[in-house]
């Protein structure tokens, strides 16, 4: 092992710089991040008692603790990509512990691979690639772009003003409101004005969290899937409250808020092409190194594949139960490849593709607009697509065989556990 008479205090200094990472990029789940850390104290010879929540995280080393707290958020993803050789070389004995911060220092700090144009141009993909997977039409096409590309102007003007994070999506839900129930008050679009607004407001919908909220209750982790259930269903909330100040503003009755698809323009391969733009837009906003897009896009369109095929040889449920899992699957055994990108990088545009949030949000926005009982069959709806998604993951990963690292076997309950592991 390397460093063996690394200090205690050395060691709780680098378990506890590494928890605030995974706190920070926590969507990934508690039970594998409180495995990490006691592997990398292990490493240099230290006993660590670690205790791990959707906010926060408890180290305690050689009597002395820690508490570190952040907000859950999806990490830049190039930063998960860099974060995976750096455990395996820690865990593997190859890097004292000095150098070993120092390194994780450098993956803290490695700045934002895209400039801000660029992730605005990944907001205008993003909406456009998942507007046209749900709603073929021309009209969805270019009003997704028009309206990705005002969302990301506004999502870019808040984070380089330095406001709080909740503030984005309050202002762009409620200015895409304003815009789309405008132009189907003057009858320049057909349809409901709910399916022209989620696909550019997708980018805020915290899918990923309430799914791994309700993979870290069935599994006993009640506290933090609870948090993190509140908080995403909070995240809902403000994204749902947009358009209602919007109709409010614009003196219009809350009705106009409505579901109703039209009827589908493009061919069938604008699923495919859709999901496609969209994993290129993933890699702008998020941050994805250019070199794991090819992995990312294979898992997308085999995701999409394989819950097309499920969905129309068993139901809606089912077929995203064996989607879920597939999907899962896949990741996990890729990502214990030591040249393939983590699992987190290989699912998270994947699972997009599932899109139980933007059923949350439809619900939402529908009951707020005087629709109750449709708004009510929306949100049912996320959370039996919830529950799928969560079994399926937790599916898969209690079939694979654990993962090997350093000679030395994985316990099952932390990376089965998640369903979707972390970075290794």
């Amino acid at each position: 092992m390397a460093d063996r008479g690394a200090g205690d205090g050395e060691v709780l200094d680098l378990v506890a710089r590494l928890a605030g990472l995974l706190v920070a990029g926590g969507y990934e789940g508690t039970l594998r991040a409180e495995e990490r850390l006691r592997a990398v104290a292990a490493a240099y010879g230290a006993e660590a008692e670690v205790t791990v929540l959707a906010e926060s995280a408890v180290v305690s080393i050689g009597g002395v603790t820690r508490v570190v707290a952040h907000t859950p958020e999806i990490p830049q993803l190039d930063r998960v990509s860099a974060l995976k050789p750096w455990l395996a070389q820690v865990t593997a004995g190859q890097l004292p512990v000095r150098q070993a911060r120092s390194r994780l220092e450098a993956v803290v700090a490695m700045p934002a691979p895209y400039p801000d144009w660029l992730r605005v141009a990944g907001v205008v993909l993003f909406s456009v690639g998942f507007g046209v997977s749900i709603q073929p039409t021309w009209q969805e096409a270019w009003i997704t772009t028009l309206l990705g590309l005002l969302v990301g102007l506004l999502q870019a003007g808040v984070r380089r003003l330095g406001r709080p994070g909740w503030l984005a999506p309050l202002v762009a839900s409620a200015a895409v409101g304003a815009v789309v129930l405008t132009a189907s008050r003057q009858g320049w679009v057909d349809g409901g004005t709910v399916e022209l607004m989620i696909p550019v407001l997708f980018v805020f919908i915290p899918g990923d969290a309430i799914t791994m909220a309700m993979v870290e209750l069935s599994v006993g982790r009640y506290t933090a899937g609870a948090a993190r259930f509140a908080q995403s269903l909070a995240a809902l909330g403000t994204l749902a409250l947009g358009p209602v100040l919007a109709a409010a503003a614009l003196g219009l009755d809350q009705s106009d808020i409505f579901d109703q698809p039209v009827a589908p323009t493009l061919g069938p391969v604008a699923g495919w092409l859709g999901w496609a733009v969209f994993t290129v837009g993933v890699m702008l906003v998020f941050g994805m190194r250019t070199r794991d897009l090819p992995w990312a896009l294979a898992l997308v369109l085999g995701t999409y594949g394989v819950q097309l095929l499920a969905v129309r040889a068993l139901d809606t449920l089912a077929g995203t139960f064996v989607a879920a899992a597939a999907m899962a699957a896949a990741a996990l055994l890729l990502g214990r490849r030591p040249g393939t990108p983590p699992p987190y990088v290989l699912y998270l545009a994947a699972f997009f593709v599932l899109t139980p949030g933007s059923h949350g949000l439809r619900g939402l926005d529908t009951w707020l607009g005087g629709h109750p009982v449709q708004g009510l069959h929306d949100i049912a709806g996320m959370f039996a697509l919830l529950a799928a998604i969560a079994l399926g993951m937790l599916t898969a990963a209690c079939i694979l065989p654990a993962a090997h690292t350093s000679g030395r076997q994985h316990t099952a309950a932390g990376e089965r556990s998640t369903g979707a592991a972390a970075p290794q």
